[in-house]
C-alpha cells in the first residue's frame, strides 16, 4: 500500500476509534460550542494570523532562528516552532476567549490525551501490516517517539491549535457544515500546483477525491469532539510515518 493511501485508511481508523469511544466514555457529550458577536471579525483577525505566521516561517527557512549545539537544539527548535506560531495562538489570549475557541477542554485533559495515544499505536500497528517497505512494530515507536523528534510534536500540536482557532471561527461565521465542506476543500485543493507541475494523471484526479473525502471524515470527527486533546498523538504519529515507510 502506498503512504498516501495509508494516510488515509490510518485517519479513517483513528476517526473510527474515537466514534465507537465517544459511545461509552462521556467526555465529549455537548462539548462548548463558542459564539462570537462579530464572527467574521473574529475570522480577519486569524488570518492576519496565518499572514504573520507564513513571515515568521520564511525567515525560519532563510535560517533566522535559534540554533543550540547537540541535543539541546531540539529545545531550540521546538521554541522556534513557538514564536512561528505565536501570531495565530495569541489571538484568542489577547482576546481573552478561552480555551473552548481553540478545542481545549482542561477536564480531564491528560485522560483525553492517553486516549488519543492510544489511537495513536493502534494506527502506528496498522501502518507496520499495510505499508509496504514499514519497519517492524517495535522500529516505528521507537522512530516515532524518540526524544529528538519532540520539536516535531510541538510543531504539530502548534498546528493542530491553529486550524482550530481558525475552524471554530469560521463555523461560527457560516455554519459547521459548510466550514467543514469549505476547508476540506482547500485541504484537496493544496494539492493541485503540485499535481500540475509534475503532470496531472488519472489517479492524481481520484487522490484529490479521496483527500476530499478524507477532509470531510477528519474534520467532521474533530468539529464533534472539539478537543485537540486525542487527535493530536494520532496527527503527530501519522506525521512521522513519512519518515519510515520503505
Amino acid at each position: 500500500m502506498s503512504h498516501s493511501l495509508f494516510l488515509a485508511v490510518g485517519y479513517t481508523v483513528a476517526c473510527g476509534l474515537w466514534w465507537a469511544t465517544s459511545r461509552i466514555v462521556p467526555l465529549w457529550r455537548n462539548p462548548p460550542r463558542p459564539t462570537f458577536a462579530k464572527p467574521w471579525r473574529e475570522v480577519l483577525l486569524v488570518l492576519l494570523g496565518v499572514v504573520g505566521t507564513l513571515g515568521l516561517g520564511q525567515l525560519w527557512s532563510a535560517g533566522i532562528k535559534l540554533e543550540l549545539e547537540g541535543p539541546s537544539n531540539t529545545l531550540a527548535e521546538a521554541l522556534n516552532q513557538i514564536v512561528i506560531f505565536t501570531p495565530i495562538i495569541a489571538v484568542p489570549i489577547l482576546r481573552r476567549q478561552g480555551f473552548a475557541t481553540m478545542w481545549v477542554q482542561p477536564r480531564a485533559f491528560f485522560f483525553r490525551l492517553a486516549i488519543g495515544v492510544a489511537f495513536a499505536l493502534i494506527v502506528l500497528f496498522v501502518f507496520t501490516l499495510l505499508e509496504a517497505g514499514a519497519p517492524s512494530y517495535g522500529e516505528t515507536l521507537r522512530g516515532v517517539f524518540t526524544p529528538t523528534k519532540a520539536h516535531l510534536a510541538v510543531q504539530v500540536l502548534l498546528e493542530d491549535l491553529a486550524i482550530a482557532i481558525l475552524f471554530v471561527r469560521l463555523a461560527a461565521a457560516v455554519g459547521p457544515r459548510k466550514a467543514i465542506v469549505a476547508v476540506a476543500l482547500l485541504f484537496a485543493a493544496a494539492h493541485i500546483p503540485a499535481m500540475i507541475s509534475q503532470g496531472v494523471a488519472a489517479a492524481d484526479l481520484f487522490g484529490l477525491v479521496r483527500d476530499f473525502g478524507l477532509g470531510l471524515i477528519v474534520l467532521g470527527t474533530a468539529w464533534r469532539s472539539a478537543d485537540i486533546a486525542w487527535l493530536w498523538p494520532v496527527h503527530y504519529a501519522l506525521d512521522m510515518t513519512q519518515f519510515l515507510g520503505g
